[in-house]
């Protein structure tokens, strides 16, 4: 299964039609490989890339928490969106993550992926000072019609503040915005946004333990910017296959499928999501997730400082007995 779907920039006013094409399926969120002196490892990087569209990714979504884009000058966040779009190749669309504070850096940074041939981004609004939905919704205002990408808000609680649905209908005004990743840890307040603004926007409630359910049966199309395809090896042609049907609205069908893919999830939801859900950030679970890549043969490295770089031997270990006993490996 491949991904051929070519990359457009500049949809602008025709980005809601682009989405509702193409916004569908697993656009996947990867970790960055790093060198042992935490440098970016560009081969590696190709290799991954790679091997994402031999996994049936429908897009990728870059440079965001899970790939320490937070933690990179502006020059090797340029660099490494660079290798990023050389190694696509076209093959399937780009979208990066914008986690600034400042306002007139987020510009900059989407002109520059525009360049590149990034199809959108997705953005987190600013981590200090704007904190109502007012604020919010100004920042979009100021920072949407500047781009000609296709944007997806980022509605998380690591942002420091959550805005509501009405911020979001409101920041949805502007023709260029044509999603929302829900990363609120809640699917029934991704279900009721869908309600509320499913006719404009894309939703995704990035868990795929709902994923059946809500591709089936609550509207949902896209699982964006989480990792299971990435991540749930051997398990990634069930995977597709209950997702398929679940498209298609054969729930029935689907389940079973689905059912088979609960040990995997255990070990997802220790790893990852309990981690985000109890510490509010991302960099306890990176560890763990960089040794579960390079335990799929995905080049990894170590995690950047002064995040630890490595799970000890004895952690790595538990996890690749984890992974074989929930037959991902």
């Amino acid at each position: 299964m491949t991904a051929t779907t070519k990359p457009t920039t500049q949809l602008g006013p025709d980005a809601r039609a682009w989405a509702a094409e193409n916004l569908k399926g697993f656009y996947m969120c990867p970790l960055t490989p790093l060198t042992d002196d935490f440098e970016l490892d560009e081969e590696g990087l190709r290799h991954n890339i790679d091997a994402f569209v031999e996994m049936g990714c429908a897009g990728l979504v870059v440079g965001g928490f899970f790939a320490e884009g937070w933690n990179m000058t502006l020059a090797e966040w340029r660099r490494y969106h660079e290798v990023v779009a050389d190694a696509a190749a076209g093959r399937l669309p780009l979208f990066t993550i914008i986690l600034e504070s400042s306002a007139y850096q987020a510009i900059e940074k989407m002109r520059y992926v525009e360049s590149l041939g990034f199809t959108g981004a997705e953005i987190m609004n600013p981590s200090v000072q704007l904190k109502t939905d007012d604020d919010v919704v100004s920042y979009f205002e100021f920072v949407a019609p500047k781009t000609g990408l296709a944007l997806v808000l980022y509605r998380t609680p690591v942002s420091g503040f959550v805005y509501s649905h009405d911020a979001v209908l409101r920041i949805a005004e502007h023709p260029n915005v044509i999603g929302v990743k829900n990363g609120t840890l809640s699917w029934t307040d991704s279900i009721a946004l869908r309600r509320r603004g499913g006719d404009r926007l894309v939703i995704s409630e990035p868990n795929e333990r709902y994923w059946a359910h809500d591709a089936a049966l609550f509207g949902g199309r896209v699982l964006y910017g989480e990792l299971s395809l990435l991540l749930y090896g051997k398990w990634r042609s069930d995977l597709r296959r209950y997702t398929d049907l679940a498209l298609a609205g054969d729930l029935e069908k689907a389940l079973p499928l689905s059912e088979k893919l609960d040990p995997i999830r255990q070990v997802y939801d220790e790893v990852l999501i309990g981690r985000i859900a109890a510490t509010g950030s991302y960099v306890a679970a990176m560890p763990y997730l960089k040794a579960w890549f390079e335990l799929l043969d995905l080049r990894a490295g170590p995690v950047r400082p002064p995040v630890a770089a490595r799970l000890s031997a004895a952690e790595r270990d538990l996890l690749g007995q984890q992974l074989e006993a929930a037959g991902a490996i």
